[in-house]
């Protein structure tokens, strides 16, 4: 299964500014994706003028199988240091959801919850298991709370949840500063937007998918995880655009909350308070 495919920025800029006019003949557009169609049908429908609270983050994560990594114990291993992340946060009212083949070691915990994935595909199956992941969250009673999609490899800071539930963005968040860490050879980055100072630096949610989190209130789950299945078709870099399409901006944090890792090794470093207990 292949990503979807992205618009040109062309494009993209051209449609959300004819739906900021309102112009209504926009759905019936050739050159309209599913995913914007799907943002332009939610964005059809009034917002949620009931004033609730934000009382979860619940984390997806979609989980590589066995087969197609040549070191189960390094995936393994830096699944359980993303799950100590959560583990570690100053503010417990979260949930994790993992969808895989093959069932990861960890340790047990009523707030991780493994699902199986069992449909054959051909390639890579990142987007079909965020779907089922969607799919799962809506079969479930939840409470208003935020949903992100996250890397099996990534970090949270210890504060991201409070942060999310002190905040209470009425839309949900994208992450624009963010810590980048180069495992290998031990090198930290900053991301964030660019600046007279900076003017080579990118957004964190142009590098990283555990970049966003949406809002979802029990009574418009209905709508949200249909529009969230066609987001997370997508490359990350698409988000906030399909946010904005569906008139539910994300709020930028501008706090370094998540760490995006890559070149992994076998240890876990935990600079920049970022720190945990390994299992």
């Amino acid at each position: 299964m292949q990503q979807a495919k992205d618009p040109s920025k062309t494009h993209r800029l051209a449609t959300l500014l004819r739906a900021q006019l309102g112009l209504s003949h926009l759905l019936q557009s050739k050159t309209i994706i599913t995913a914007e169609r799907a943002a332009l049908e939610l964005r059809s429908r009034p917002l949620e003028k009931t004033k609730t609270t934000a009382e979860k983050v619940v984390f997806l994560l979609p989980f590589v199988r066995r087969s197609h990594v040549s070191d189960w114990a390094k995936v393994t291993h830096n699944l359980n240091c993303t799950l100590n992340s959560f583990r570690a946060q100053t503010n417990q009212n979260w949930h994790a959801v993992i969808c895989g083949q093959d069932a990861p070691n960890f340790k047990p915990d009523e707030r991780i919850q493994f699902i199986h994935f069992e449909k054959p595909i051909q390639g890579h199956d990142k987007w079909r298991k965020l779907s089922v992941l969607l799919d799962h969250f809506l079969e479930q009673t939840h409470r208003d709370s935020y949903i992100m999609t996250f890397d099996a490899d990534d970090l949270a800071h210890r504060n991201l949840v409070s942060y999310y539930l002190e905040q209470q963005a009425p839309h949900g968040y994208v992450m624009d500063h963010g810590v980048i860490h180069d495992i290998a050879r031990n090198r930290f980055g900053q991301a964030g937007h660019r600046s007279l100072e900076f003017p080579l630096r990118k957004p964190f949610w142009k590098l990283c998918g555990s970049c966003v989190a949406f809002r979802c209130r029990p009574q418009e789950a209905p709508q949200i995880i249909p529009f969230l299945k066609r987001v997370t078709q997508h490359e990350h870099g698409m988000f906030p655009y399909l946010a904005n399409l569906a008139n539910r901006p994300l709020r930028p944090v501008l706090e370094n909350l998540i760490m995006y890792e890559f070149n992994h090794e076998d240890v876990c470093i935990t600079g920049l308070d970022f720190g945990f207990s390994e299992v």
